[in-house]
């Protein structure tokens, strides 16, 4: 009976992939998850999230015990599958359940002139599938309202035992590029208002940006001091 009830447990979690809490997902489809672009959600929805011109976190639930992770952006109403802005470059994660990239460790590149009202769509690969990557959209519009305290706390949250680690030469979170890690985790005790305060330099190297990202995300809490 104790089996039973563990088995029952985890298979949401094995059976689940990866899903993309917050901003709100365009649409989820656990047969179609490894389709580029969206998992196979390939209609925009009309209630896209307002997203800060700021930052705001990425909130995500995660099916599997390890996978590589990787942050992009298209713009426009109806982008297709041009992701050819990376936000966040390839990283190793690490423990299942609840995973908050905080809103410091999205790097926009500079000279992009977001607007307020720009419309996007925000997608995040993971290699989790053994087949390939997986896939999850947020639409979204952008905003220069920021995040409340309280919002954000409640669209930030790390499960205990989550941990992060940089990745060198790792290429696309999709992809079977060899790589090399530096670990930069720290304890993942379940915690809200995550924000990379020390991560938030624009035009800096990769490993850098990741190891603030990596503070800020995982338990060296800045609040919303960045915010």
């Amino acid at each position: 009976m104790k089996v039973q009830l563990l088995l029952g447990a985890l298979l949401p979690l094995v059976s689940a992939h990866f899903e993309l809490i917050y901003p709100a997902a365009r649409g989820f489809d656990e047969d179609n998850l490894g389709q580029f672009p969206c998992g196979g959600q390939n209609t925009v929805t009309t209630n896209r999230t307002e997203f800060p011109i700021t930052g705001a976190p990425i909130q995500l639930l995660m099916g599997h015990t390890s996978a590589k992770v990787q942050v992009l952006l298209a713009l426009g109403n109806d982008p297709g599958s041009n992701f050819n802005i990376t936000l966040l470059p390839t990283f190793q994660e690490k423990g299942p359940q609840n995973f908050c990239i905080g809103a410091g460790a999205l790097q926009f590149p500079a000279g992009l002139n977001i607007t307020e009202g720009m419309n996007a769509t925000i997608q995040v690969v993971t290699n989790g599938d053994p087949s390939g990557g997986l896939y999850n959209c947020a639409d979204i519009t952008f905003t220069s309202a920021q995040l409340s305290a309280s919002d954000y706390s409640s669209h930030c949250s790390n499960s205990t035992g989550v941990t992060v680690s940089a990745l060198t030469n790792a290429g696309n979170a999709n992809s079977s590029t060899s790589d090399s890690t530096t670990s930069a985790a720290a304890s993942g005790s379940t915690s809200a208002a995550a924000s990379a305060a020390s991560g938030t330099s624009t035009g800096a190297a990769a490993q850098a940006t990741f190891a603030g990202f990596a503070l800020g995300a995982m338990g060296v809490l800045a609040g919303m001091a960045a915010l």
